[in-house]
């Protein structure tokens, strides 16, 4: 009965880290993303976003953003590329959100 517990431990162990890491990433990935919208509209403090939709096999993140001074709108951020569109009228966010559903 002790022979089972070490292979029970074990794959909760890995499963824990590999979750972990994931939820760690994506964290990592929305503060990237809110960082990059402040300083792309000259903002010092961070923008807050929100509504994020993956979408292209998880390669792009559609979203909403707002700053401290009342400004907002939609984005879309490339995962890969590291390129990030503002608006709606941008033809990256045109291309890649404008059918997503909320």
């Amino acid at each position: 009965m002790h022979n089972l517990w070490i292979p029970v431990v074990a794959i909760l162990a890995v499963a824990g880290l590999v979750f972990g890491s994931q939820a760690y990433s994506e964290a990592q990935r929305d503060a990237h993303i809110a960082a990059t919208i402040s300083e792309r509209l000259n903002s010092q403090t961070p923008a807050e976003i929100s509504h994020l939709k993956q979408v292209n096999k998880g390669y792009g993140v559609c979203g909403d953003y707002a700053l401290s001074r009342a400004e907002s709108g939609h984005f879309y951020y490339n995962s890969a590329t590291k390129h990030l569109a503002l608006g709606t009228d941008a033809p990256l966010y045109h291309d890649n959100c404008e059918g997503v559903s909320e």
